[in-house]
């Protein structure tokens, strides 16, 4: 076993990693950034469109063209109200008042901006990481790739050590440092289809969790609406979703009807105009799916409706000439549309509000152990309004410099060798399985049932019928996974097989949270508590280990300056009314 000293350990080598990298150096603290794939090359944020979002005066004061009428003040009360009030309203005012900083300093080091809109600057994922990572190298940061952290270790109640997995040898690996930033990102691998990274698999939220550290809004997921689901080439691409924002369109469901004509025509107008339109529309199609209105393949039409096809063609054309999407051929998906055969649709999981439970440093509730981007709670509360690619910067470098200073203010103990030698041999259990195989088909139905149950539209019943089946996996079907070969190197099955073990953890979670919360609120929906209910739920669902399983309590939302409403409210009726106070500033992001 090799082991590599550092004063502070990075998980994750996409935005929120290189920025807390950044972040760490600049306290003068020895820093090692450890990414499980490639570096700048996995993950979320290379993926991204990506945006960087900040208040029409911080685009300004970065040379753009920025809404002068704009503000922070304006910004934090959309974030607010477009949240539900169910914001942590610290983390989001430090979100507005550094956003205008990290996106200049991103300029700074090399980002190149394409456009530009009163409230964000469009760039792309890579474009982000590369200069990050470019600033992280010339700071002295060190790197380790194709590299597994895969279960913390903790010692007199703080963190002092990792123990993970070099991929490339199959080599454990024994990580000794004072303090740790999971920058991990979501658990997109647990859904199907996903707009994200099928890479990310919850390992930061699930490991935290194992080390004791508390977690929160698990409930909370974000959905893509209007993703293709067939054929399975287009499966989780997000050009549907673009085109229904730049062109126009509607949906009909298989009889086809326009579904959305049997709901009030100020809310469908507000969801289009707003960032509800993920939430809404995904929920719309969720209905009709589970009323048995879906298509054969699960979804519902994406058509152009009233939009001529002659415009609806030249719009879509301006932004994908020759319906070319960075090297994809979408014409057959434009022939579709244009003889009004419609394309398959449906909510795609995209981005997590839960994870876990941070302070105004974004230190967990375990010392020394930090979180930012979004295996981190989300500071955006129960629907996400502005760019995830600036909150991993804002967070990542909030997080860093905290890492940074507790390393060297907190020296830890070596890890204890027994806890090492545990943590070892739990991963190096399927190993020593016999050969046989079902961690792809466990995966399979463990997704499939998570989009089902868990999904945009969920319900006590269901939820508990999801939990079952969880336990059923951990307990049948989970020990009885077999690997096809036990060679180390480059073994995906070996990963794959301790990745399953962190979606069902991070599954159970986020179902747990979902049962727990008897209204709908955001991107939570439950059809059979359709009121939300700013009396009773106004809390954050907070859960941590205890010997009993998992430990549930509730935290009120932390406010400063917006008071939330009280009351309830039909759920839909709360909604519109939330987006109606929103300013008249800014658009999609």
């Amino acid at each position: 076993m090799k082991t590599i000293r550092t004063d502070v350990l990075i998980v994750g080598g996409g935005g929120a990693g290189f920025r807390a990298a950044i972040a760490a150096r600049q306290a003068n603290a020895e820093t090692l950034l450890v990414s499980k794939g490639p570096l700048a090359r996995c993950g979320a944020s290379p993926m991204a469109g990506a945006d960087l979002t900040c208040h029409g005066l911080g685009m300004r004061q970065a040379g753009f063209f920025g809404e002068p009428r704009d503000s922070e003040e304006k910004f934090f009360s959309d974030i607010v109200h477009q949240g539900c009030f169910l914001n942590d309203q610290p983390l989001a005012e430090r979100f507005v008042r550094d956003g205008p900083q990290r996106l200049i300093e991103t300029l700074e080091w090399g980002c190149e901006p394409y456009l530009c809109d009163e409230r964000a600057i469009f760039t792309s994922g890579v474009g982000i990481v590369d200069a990050h990572l470019s600033e992280a190298r010339r700071l002295g940061t060190s790197f380790l790739d194709d590299t597994a952290v895969l279960e913390l270790i903790v010692h007199d109640g703080q963190v002092c050590g990792a123990v993970g997995l070099d991929i490339r040898s199959g080599e454990i690996l024994r990580f000794d440092c004072h303090a740790v930033v999971l920058a991990t990102g979501g658990w997109h691998k647990a859904y199907t289809p996903v707009t994200g990274s099928k890479e990310l698999t919850g390992d930061g939220v699930a490991m935290a969790y194992r080390a004791g550290a508390k977690v929160a809004n698990m409930e909370f997921v974000t959905f893509a609406c209007n993703v293709p689901v067939w054929p399975p080439v287009w499966r989780g691409s997000i050009v549907t979703y673009a085109m229904s924002l730049m062109c126009g369109g509607t949906l009909e469901n298989a009889n086809r009807e326009r579904f959305l004509d049997q709901y009030d025509p100020e809310t469908v107008a507000i969801a289009s105009s707003t960032e509800w339109n993920k939430s809404f529309f995904s929920f719309a199609t969720a209905r009709e799916i589970r009323a048995g209105r879906g298509t054969p393949h699960g979804g519902v039409y994406y058509v152009t409706g009233d939009t001529p096809w002659p415009e609806f063609e030249a719009r879509a054309l301006r932004s994908y000439p020759d319906w070319k999407v960075k090297g994809a051929d979408f014409s057959e998906l434009g022939r579709m549309l244009r003889d009004g055969e419609g394309v398959e649709v449906a909510g795609a999981a995209e981005y997590f509000e839960g994870g876990v439970l941070v302070d105004d440093r974004f230190a967990s509730s375990v010392p020394g152990l930090f979180a930012a981007g979004e295996c981190a709670m989300s500071l955006f509360g129960a629907n996400r309004v502005a760019a995830a690619t600036m909150e991993m910067l804002v967070s990542g470098a909030i997080a860093g410099t905290a890492a940074g200073e507790f390393a060297q203010s907190h020296p830890s103990s070596e890890p204890p060798e027994d806890r090492v030698r545990t943590a070892t041999e739990a991963i190096e259990a399927p190993l020593r399985k016999p050969s046989g195989h079902g961690i792809g088909h466990l995966r399979h139905d463990l997704q499939e049932a998570a989009s089902a149950m868990l999904g945009p539209v969920r319900c006590g019943e269901e939820l508990e019928a999801f939990l079952r089946m969880l336990e059923d996996a951990r307990s049948d079907r989970l020990p009885n996974l077999g690997l096809s070969t036990t060679t180390r190197s480059y073994n995906k099955e070996w990963i794959e097989s301790l990745e399953i073990e962190n979606l069902l953890l991070v599954l159970e979670l986020s179902a747990r949270a979902a049962l727990e919360r008897t209204e709908s609120r955001g991107v939570h929906y439950r059809e059979d508590h359709p009121i939300t209910d700013n009396d009773g739920w106004l809390r954050e669902i907070v859960m941590s280990p205890n010997r009993d399983g998992v430990h549930v309590e509730h935290r009120p939302v932390r406010v400063t300056s917006l008071r939330p409403p009280s009351g309830t409210q039909p759920y839909l009726e709360m909604v519109r009314e939330m987006m109606c106070a929103h300013s008249d500033v800014g658009g999609h992001h």
